[in-house]
């Protein structure tokens, strides 16, 4: 395999990075693990011509990243070319890569020779250009420290959120990939996806699955630009796969580094995407999200607070409870000035029991939009804490009924005498029908003495020529009762069979019957 190309875009790649990115220390290690692994093959000489960059007369083209900031860099210290022995420390490499990207700032005139004998190094060599005259200057402070930190041993750590953005290459052809998409050099990939997974599976030669990969990535690519999700969701989930099988430690290293690529928001969006819509393959699209880190999970919520349909919108809910991740993501939306970002937010924390969204949802109970003061009431209602159970004491008295009704649900959640006490008080004031039989539907779950003896005062027919209880009333309470299912409250309900009014009849006889299906055995 020609190793000089995917040399050449490495190194263009560490200058690339030190120049438009320097605090990006993973990225910079990454590249300088890829160069000295590729080493292992050679060395290579880069040179500079007005036709562009070549890698031992083999042209790579300037669209790859890293190529336009190493010409710049060269030409500023008036170099003909760069000299990348096979033996090349990590030190010397990210030595001579830093004297190059500070080159391409402003003001910077100095000797790229001078500079690179006064840092010592002895395995990258400048060759000057006779025709370009440049003054020599001192050496810049370089600070190697934090990059080459472990540099042989330590293999990267994922960090989805700080990958750049990596755009498919589009000019050039006939250069072999490498292990990064970055470096590539735009060329078709050399089958269909299928082959190519297939064939990485099967090899076991570290350079024949770095241009593999390197195709996949391209492949990947294409298919999130033709919308062909499904081929996407195959690449990671198979890539994914092959990286738990692999035992060589380069091998693992190529194929972590290959899923960091492939863990860009547009392709887990594809993934994503698919959920609703293929829920035969829900377990594998899950387990692609979750590989994915905090850079899935983000897209999930993304497209919860995008999408329209209610029934996807739960799948995606429910995924992102399974996961039981993205409370940072949450929080932050919360925040957000969109009413139902900050209302889908809220509903997702209320449901995974947040604790932590204690103060934020509380502050959002003074929203200016009804919608998004209910949904952070409900969600206070189900965390249980004691500032939530203020929410919903104060819930039972909101001027929307549903949100009452809500608020005597999420207080079911806590069933003890003082839960009972607080609903049987509101019970007092409560003047809607429908909110008045939610209640009595809460109080049956609750199943305290006080509150059976309440519902069977209510639901009990009433008598003379006067009524006060309504019909809606005592269906509640009828409903409350088959809750409650205590001898008393089975006793009522077999009396109220025979009532006169037919509605508290037939929820008499409902209730009996579903009960009785429910303890069949």
């Amino acid at each position: 395999m020609d190793h000089t190309a995917p040399l050449a875009r490495h190194f263009a790649r560490l200058v690339g990075l030190l120049v438009t990115d320097p605090a990006q220390i993973d990225e910079q290690k990454a590249a300088l693990r890829a160069l000295v692994m590729l080493l292992r093959d050679g060395g290579v000489e880069l040179t500079r011509s007005d036709a562009g960059l070549a890698a031992d007369g083999t042209l790579i083209a300037n669209a790859v990243t890293g190529v336009p900031e190493l010409r710049r860099g060269m030409q500023a210290h008036g170099l003909a070319s760069v000299r990348i022995d096979r033996a090349a420390t990590p030190g010397d490499l990210l030595g001579s890569a830093r004297i190059l990207a500070a080159a391409t700032g402003a003001g910077s005139a100095a000797s790229g020779v001078a500079q690179l004998e006064a840092l010592g190094a002895t395995t990258v060599h400048f060759i000057a250009n006779p025709h370009d005259a440049i003054t020599p200057a001192g050496l810049p402070e370089l600070g190697f420290g934090d990059v080459l930190e472990e540099i042989d041993v330590t293999p990267a750590r994922p960090t989805p959120r700080a990958t750049m953005a990596i755009p498919s290459g589009d000019s050039g052809a006939g250069h072999r990939g490498g292990l990064f998409e970055q470096f590539a050099a735009a060329r078709a990939p050399t089958g269909t996806h299928e082959e190519l997974l297939h064939l990485l599976d099967t090899t076991l030669d570290v350079s024949v699955m770095t241009r593999t990969l390197d195709d996949l990535v391209t492949l990947a690519d294409q298919a999130a630009a033709d919308g062909r999700s499904s081929v996407i969701s195959d690449i990671l989930w198979r890539v994914g796969g092959r990286e738990g099988l692999a035992t060589d430690s380069d091998a693992r290293r190529v194929i972590g580094l290959a899923l960091r690529r492939l863990a860009r928001p547009s392709l887990l969006r594809a993934v994503v995407t698919q959920l609703p819509h293929r829920p035969e393959e829900r377990d594998r699209l899950v387990t692609i999200i979750t590989r994915a880190g905090e850079d899935g999970v983000d897209v999930l919520v993304e497209q919860i607070g995008t999408v329209a349909g209610h029934t996807d919108r739960r799948v995606y809910f429910d995924v992102l409870l399974l996961l039981q991740s993205g409370v940072p993501t949450l929080l932050h939306m919360l925040g957000d000035s969109r009413w139902f970002v900050a209302r889908n937010a809220a509903d997702l924390l209320g449901e995974m029991q947040a604790r932590e969204a204690e103060v934020p949802l509380t502050d959002l109970l003074k929203h200016e939009d009804e919608r998004v003061r209910r949904s952070a009431t409900a969600a206070l209602m189900r965390l249980g804490t004691p500032r939530a159970m203020q929410a919903i004491q104060e819930g039972l008295r909101d001027p929307i009924p549903q949100l009452r009704m809500e608020a005597a649900a999420a207080l079911v959640t806590r069933k003890d005498v003082r839960s009972a006490s607080t609903l049987l008080r509101a019970l007092d004031v409560e003047r809607d029908d429908e909110v008045q039989a939610a209640f009595m539907v809460a109080l049956g779950r609750l199943a305290t003495v006080e509150s059976v003896q309440r519902l069977l005062r209510v639901a009990e027919p009433e008598r003379g020529l006067f009524r006060k209880k309504t019909t809606a009333v005592r269906v509640g309470a009828v409903q409350g009762l088959a809750e409650a299912r205590t001898d008393e409250a089975m006793e009522m309900l077999r009396s109220l069979e025979a009532d006169r009014d037919a509605d508290v009849r037939e929820a008499a006889v409902f209730a009996l019957g579903r009960i009785a299906r429910l303890t069949a055995p």
